[in-house]
């Protein structure tokens, strides 16, 4: 694999140094979202949510949510907002249309369920030119640009949460009618990938998608990668291949032990700290 950029750990005191011309961020916002800024622009992943009182994933603190709603520093400027499903640790529909009006250049790009659940905000109207909305069939992707942005959209299978019908007994996935997207950002050649919630054990979605051929530079990764053993493993190292490697949804009590399980493997970064960032070097 080629090795197009570098990636180093910031000072959680600093997040938001200014950096040189070539120089570029991914920020971890909680759970699945981040704040990728990269070639003059600003691309936010699942970032916009509320406040969530659970303890099964990180979730914003409120003054981050006020940044965010207002469209402050560093959530200023947002080109695009992408979404890969509607569940509320990705997305809330009131984060997402404060930010959208208080940002008046940022588009959305989501599933049609998340749509669905827009529309339902008194002030959808005032931003619902700006939403563009997909769902490709099962094993079936669409390219598109927004806001300037390469992005290649796959739909990919929610992972699995098991659970007893009470009507009927048998067991049910909760999940299986849940749209979630993967997206593959090409920022002026420089290329991210992000799961969602996928399955990471649907090899039949990732060996048609190939994401092999397409150089990826960083693919922020679900947990259940490595939580699924060689399998989940076999998937990265087979069909994706990315040259860095963010895993994300960690419960917060298993953070320590992912971080202390990857800290001597060079291109795999675990965001212990919310708000943390990592610099982008891009190399000639």
């Amino acid at each position: 694999m080629r090795k197009s950029l570098q990636l180093l750990l910031l000072l959680f005191l600093f997040p938001f140094v200014a950096c040189a011309q070539d120089v570029n961020r991914i920020t971890y916002i909680s759970n699945e979202g981040f704040l990728v800024e990269c070639r003059g622009k600003k691309v936010l992943i699942d970032g916009l949510f509320d406040q969530i009182d659970a303890n099964w994933c990180d979730s914003p603190t409120k003054q981050t949510v006020d940044l965010m709603e207002s469209a402050a520093p560093p959530f200023d400027q947002v080109d695009l907002i992408a979404i890969t499903h509607k569940h509320i640790d990705h997305f809330s529909e009131g984060v997402v249309i404060k930010h959208l009006i208080n940002n008046p250049a940022g588009r959305v790009l989501c599933p049609n369920q998340v749509r669905e659940v827009l529309m339902q905000n008194p002030d959808y109207g005032r931003i619902k030119d700006r939403i563009v909305s997909i769902t490709p069939a099962e094993l079936h992707d669409s390219s598109l640009i927004v806001s300037g942005i390469s992005v290649r959209v796959m739909r990919l299978e929610h992972s699995h949460y098991m659970e007893q019908d009470l009507a009927t007994g048998e067991m049910k996935n909760r999940h299986q009618d849940i749209e979630n997207l993967g997206f593959l950002l090409n920022i002026e050649g420089v290329k991210f990938f992000h799961c969602g919630d996928t399955n990471p054990l649907n090899k039949e979605e990732y060996s048609t998608y190939a994401l092999q051929n397409d150089s990826i530079d960083v693919a922020f990764l679900e947990r259940m990668f490595v939580a699924r053993g060689k399998e989940g493993m076999a998937i990265i190292n087979e069909y994706i291949q990315a040259d860095h490697i963010v895993f994300m949804h960690i419960n917060p009590a298993n953070v320590e032990a992912f971080a202390a399980h990857f800290r001597e493997v060079d291109n795999v970064s675990i965001f212990e700290q919310k708000m943390d960032s990592i610099q982008i070097e891009l190399l000639p």
